[in-house]
């Protein structure tokens, strides 16, 4: 059994969601949080809970967002989000919020995994995650799993974040090779408001995460867990992949409850659509 449970003061990647990049830069963390709805520290409180948080009740810019077809601005000259990932030693932790695809600090994957190149900077890939169910809409719809890949530039420290939006339907590969260890992590004890959990997923292949892009939605964001720091640039991929239903539950498995933040206001914000020249838009499988 190759679980182990280790007290979340010793650990660097204790903090959730994209958070858990900016834990490492910065090297704290902050009062707990949870996503129940009307909970003294669930996501209408979470700027509240401390002064760090600030931003999470105060912010303009903030994420996830519901993503209008019918108000996005087309934008042709956009880049096409070509990446290129390697295998990477990685490990599979759950804080009892999130499930996160990282490796011991002070590595997220060993070794450099992978780049993309977005607005002519350089973001390296760092770290992925989930949220179930997804955390973006599209007119309003909700999908059952939504897949965040980290990417960080090193020159500033600034994030771009590439969103993948699952439905339910044929087992998707890239999670065939994590199917003992999901359910390693969904059958372990730990008490998580005291430690967490974390099972060694050894080499994950990655190729799988950069296939073609296609259209995609553009906009400025934010972190979706505290401390909901903004300036993300959010990347949400326009075709909705598959994933089967044993795949998700076993994601789903090791958390206590969802871990979606509900939408937040655009605020006047500007969403962008890339579309591949010369193929034809369709915003037909996100109408409810």
């Amino acid at each position: 059994m190759v679980v182990s449970c280790r007290a979340a003061v010793v650990l660097l990647v204790a903090a959730s969601s994209l958070a858990v990049v900016l834990a490492h830069t910065d090297g704290h963390e902050g009062p707990e949080f949870t996503y129940i709805s009307g909970a003294i520290d669930g996501p209408e409180n979470w700027g509240k809970l401390s002064p760090e948080y600030k931003l999470c009740g105060d912010g303009k810019s903030q994420s996830p967002i519901d993503i209008s077809t019918q108000t996005v601005v087309p934008r042709s000259d956009l880049e096409s989000l070509e990446r290129t990932y390697a295998a990477g030693n990685a490990t599979l932790i759950n804080n009892g919020k999130d499930i996160t695809a990282s490796h011991p600090p002070p590595a997220m994957f060993e070794g450099k995994v992978g780049e993309v190149s977005i607005m002519g900077k350089v973001y390296g890939f760092h770290v992925i995650h989930w949220h179930a169910p997804s955390e973006h809409t599209i007119n309003g719809k909700r999908f059952p799993l939504e897949l965040h890949l980290v990417h960080k530039c090193e020159a500033d420290g600034s994030l771009a974040v590439i969103s993948v939006l699952y439905k339910i339907g044929a087992p998707d590969s890239f999670y065939l090779q994590l199917k003992d260890h999901l359910a390693e992590l969904g059958a372990d004890e730990c008490d998580f408001s005291k430690e967490d959990s974390h099972v060694a997923a050894g080499v994950v292949q990655l190729r799988s995460l950069q296939k073609r892009t296609g259209s995609y939605f553009r906009y400025v964001g934010s972190l979706t867990t505290p401390p909901c720091s903004e300036n993300v640039v959010w990347n949400v991929l326009g075709k909705v992949r598959e994933i089967g239903k044993e795949q998700l539950d076993l994601i789903m498995a090791p958390l206590p409850s969802k871990d979606a933040r509900p939408a937040q206001p655009l605020n006047g914000r500007t969403v962008f659509f890339y579309n591949p020249p010369n193929t034809t838009v369709s915003f037909q499988e996100y109408s409810n």
